[in-house]
């Protein structure tokens, strides 16, 4: 009898690499639909004229109306063009001192980012009472990166912009209906007659 030896191709391990990392793949996209995780989309809201006042920063302003321009909303000019205000009132970012060491160096910082708001239709009557949103991120420091340590804070205070414009558009679109305002099918109905 013959003895018989199995030879593995020479590119057997990079397979194998392949076919676990398309499983592993597979297996992570099937746990994170079971638990309700989606790509975020666009946000359905009641509205298709927004007027934005207040004080905001050029940065968060730009992010805001990008996020409004996506979900067919037109920033209005004035308050006669416009379904709804949305009056930020305060936009504030700070660092706080988390921790030290033992020779009294600050090791970490907390980064805080805070916006109130509240809207009201054309008439001035108030839709959602002031309400904010208040983030926060823990950062690590070293004294030897300052200048890195920045550039990170930077970095965070922008991701930081955008989850807060994503949760106040949530907050938007659980207005359902506006005081006073008819829907369109309610209009042409009383058209008809």
């Amino acid at each position: 009898m013959k003895k018989v030896s199995l030879v593995k191709p020479s590119n057997y391990s990079s397979m194998r690499r392949e076919c676990l990392g398309g499983g592993l793949a597979l297996l992570s996209a099937g746990i994170l639909s079971a638990c309700g995780w989606r790509v975020r989309g666009k946000v359905d809201l009641p509205y298709r004229n927004l007027l934005l006042s207040g004080s905001m920063t050029q940065e968060f302003r730009d992010v805001l109306e990008m996020y409004l321009r996506v979900n067919d909303v037109i920033v209005s000019k004035n308050v006669k063009e416009a379904d709804l205000v949305l009056e930020i009132i305060t936009e504030q970012s700070a660092r706080q001192v988390l921790s030290y060491n033992s020779a009294g160096q600050i090791t970490a910082y907390r980064i805080i980012s805070r916006v109130a708001f509240r809207t009201f239709d054309p008439d001035g009557i108030e839709v959602t009472p002031e309400a904010d949103i208040y983030l926060t991120r823990d950062v690590d420091f070293d004294q030897a990166n300052v200048q890195s340590f920045d550039f990170v804070v930077a970095e965070h205070l922008k991701v930081m912009r955008v989850d807060i414009v994503n949760q106040l558009m949530r907050r938007l679109s659980a207005i359902k209906k506006l005081p006073g305002q008819e829907s369109s099918k309610t209009k042409s109905s009383k058209d008809k007659r």
